[in-house]
């Protein structure tokens, strides 16, 4: 049953993980001089509210 116990190492990758996305999406947020609302859903939607914050920047730049 060892295929299915979560390592420290995993518990740890995953909480740099969210670190790094969160300080991207505040970069990201400060950057472009947003409202409060994406700040708001920073807080609401803890993992959805960075990644469509740092992905809506990158699509935008692609356009």
């Amino acid at each position: 049953m060892n295929i299915l116990s979560i390592s420290a190492f995993q518990i740890l990758f995953a909480a740099i993980a969210i670190i790094v996305l969160y300080i991207s999406a505040i970069a990201v947020l400060v950057k472009t001089k947003s409202g409060i609302l994406p700040y708001a859903a920073l807080i609401l939607f803890p993992i959805l509210g960075p990644l469509g914050i740092v992905f809506g920047n990158f699509t935008k730049k692609i356009k």
